[in-house]
């Protein structure tokens, strides 16, 4: 490994220059040590050292809390985040797994005109359903050597999962235990969800009782005590420990093979629904469609239970497109 102030030589492979590049940011930081910048980011003092050596490549996660621990702003970790989606894709294809698959978009239809075949009506549980693009989701992806998956089925229909009916006073249907996503497809969600320009990619971290504003550009997503203001989106409840939509803003759960993509997001949904507490675990993704009509995905990376095993902080991996959503 090269010294910390140095520049790999030209032989170097894209971990070491992505190493010396977190390198050289912790250098314009002011060079702080790894177990400060540890306590900043909320992970150990070896994780972030490990990152910098360049022996291999850091997770996403890891690196938005090493260029969070070095003070990066939101830019700057949009910068970083869209450099690591650079880096794992040319070694995954190094590895001969050949290029991440790119979202294939389905083309849009007129809209829905009045009368037998018009758009839903939203029901007493605020079940939201997008009609612009109508018919059954179909994302298709090409995964590997052309192994192709196609996503055609609602949160209700994932195995070990179930949706409550709405009881009687418009309380949201609440979606116990959907399964995670399989891992093979975490190495396509680089690519494929920059196919759509985006407006935010970044770190969120949420405790119970507050409220964030995916629309926000601030640093902390605006987060506050619930309620909240009406330009909130998204709870953390402190009563029962789950996700749910605010407001104007619905909230969705993909189902598993879904990789988070824009139009995963934006094509029919089952909206209005509630995270069960014991359904918040690591690789579930959440879409939300917010109080400005703009379209967001938030993938689960972290979760911190009490003694108890109820969830006390979630970390998610959160994205806001710039095209807004088309009722």
């Amino acid at each position: 490994m090269p010294p910390s102030h140095g520049e790999p030589d030209s032989s170097a492979g894209p971990v070491e220059h992505f190493a010396a590049g977190l390198r050289r940011l912790r250098e314009q930081a002011g060079s702080p040590d790894y177990r400060s910048m540890a306590r900043r980011a909320g992970c150990a003092h070896s994780t972030l050292s490990t990152a910098a050596a360049g022996r291999k490549l850091p997770t996403l996660e890891t690196t938005l809390a090493f260029v969070r621990a070095c003070g990066a702003d939101v830019q700057e970790q949009a910068h970083w985040s869209r450099r690591w989606k650079q880096v794992h894709a040319e070694l995954e294809r190094e590895r001969g797994t050949g290029p991440a698959p790119a979202a294939v978009t389905p083309p849009t239809p007129a809209p829905p005109q009045d009368g037998a075949d018009g758009g839903r009506a939203r029901t007493a549980a605020r079940t939201r359903t997008w009609s612009w693009w109508r018919g059954r989701r179909a994302a298709v992806l090409a995964i590997g050597a052309g192994v192709v998956v196609a996503a055609g089925i609602g949160a209700e229909s994932l195995p070990g999962a179930r949706s409550s009916p709405a009881p009687a006073g418009g309380a949201r249907p609440v979606v116990h235990g959907p399964a995670s996503p399989p891992a093979a497809t975490h190495s396509a969600l680089a690519s494929v969800t920059a196919a759509e320009p985006e407006r935010r990619h970044g770190p969120l971290v949420m405790a119970p009782g507050t409220v964030v504003d995916l629309d926000s550009l601030a640093s902390d997503w605006n987060a506050r005590k619930s309620p909240g203001s009406p330009h909130h989106d998204v709870e953390f409840t402190d009563s029962d420990h789950a996700l749910t939509g605010l407001g104007n803003a619905d909230m969705a759960v993909l189902p598993a093979g879904d990789v988070g993509t824009f139009s995963q997001c934006a094509l029919e949904q089952d909206y209005g629904v509630e995270l069960h507490a014991a359904a918040i675990r690591p690789g579930v993704l959440l879409c939300d469609i917010t109080s400005d009509n703009r379209v967001a995905m938030l993938r689960v990376t972290d979760v911190q239970r009490d003694a108890d095993g109820t969830p006390d902080q979630v970390t998610f991996d959160a994205v806001v497109w710039v095209r807004t959503h088309r009722n």
